[in-house]
């Protein structure tokens, strides 16, 4: 929650979604001055000018220990807080997960939560966002579960492939019947079934990070310029046929060159790091 990069994109028309910071939200569980304090400095002097459309209390803490008996009261206290200034209708309060959430992913009817963090967690904190009408917020990574999963899961089915190929691949799963044709429409029928499994309605879902590695290490000959390109492509092509209504953030918008770590971690932008296009990509919608 950088007061740079909000101002940066006042007047815009361009909607943000903010983070708090893991390590705040202990004191957050416990401490609504401290949620109130938030408010007051990150969003009060920015709101009118930027469009600010949730914030998220972490990002993928769900299963670490020493942030999970705190994130749903952290979350309240937060919603709380943006409530005292009437605000919670235009900002909704929420948190980010991965989908390591998921003990079971395959077949997506089946799937299911960690036996650890279902009920004690996910259970109470999706009842209050249905309740105050915020989206649960998932990352969503295709590359990764390709990745994980290769050499029974089809490149092309992880890219889109194209409507029209004479050779489409389809999964069809075992217990409901549902065919599918790629791999982003089977991950997030696993999120809704795994709440459903926790007997909630469903609930929406925003895609809150999404992408396609343009370069990798030696052998990750999947993360490349073209498979990104296509990836992001065909992504934005799916969501404007209406197959799959959900809000999605593609990651990211740069590069980040400085990350530590595995190669394939710091190519992720649609940017290099110095801000120039890696490749064309077209989200305007169709006229």
């Amino acid at each position: 929650m950088d007061p740079r990069i909000t101002t940066s994109f006042a007047n815009t028309g361009i909607s943000l979604s903010l983070c708090i910071p893991n390590d705040k939200i202990p004191i957050l569980s416990t401490n609504l001055s401290e949620a109130d304090s938030i408010i007051r400095t990150f969003i009060l002097p920015y709101h009118k000018t930027t469009i600010i459309t949730s914030i998220s209390v972490g990002n993928e803490v769900s299963l670490l220990p020493q942030f999970t008996p705190h994130l749903v009261s952290a979350v309240v206290n937060v919603h709380r807080a943006i409530k005292r200034y009437r605000l919670h209708k235009k900002i909704k309060v929420t948190t980010t997960h991965s989908l390591a959430i998921l003990s079971r992913r395959f077949p997506p009817s089946t799937a299911r939560f960690h036996n650890s963090i279902g009920e004690s967690v996910l259970k109470p904190l999706v009842r209050f966002l249905q309740r105050t009408k915020s989206p649960l917020m998932v990352n969503v990574y295709p590359y990764l579960a390709y990745k994980q999963s290769f050499p029974s899961i089809p490149l092309d089915f992880a890219l889109f492939q194209p409507v029209n190929g004479s050779k489409r691949r389809m999964y069809r799963d075992p217990y409901s019947g549902v065919a599918y044709t790629n791999l982003f429409d089977i991950m997030m029928d696993s999120v809704d079934s795994a709440v459903k499994a926790l007997g909630l309605p469903k609930i929406p879902v925003v895609v809150s990070e999404i992408g396609w590695p343009s370069s990798g290490d030696p052998g990750e000959v999947a993360a490349s310029l073209e498979n990104a390109r296509v990836f992001n492509q065909r992504l934005v092509e799916h969501l404007r046929r209406g197959e799959k209504k959900v809000t999605v953030y593609i990651f990211a918008l740069f590069d980040e060159d400085q990350k530590t770590g595995a190669t394939v971690e710091k190519h992720w932008g649609l940017l290099y790091g110095n801000g120039s296009r890696k490749y064309d990509l077209n989200i305007s919608p169709p006229v």
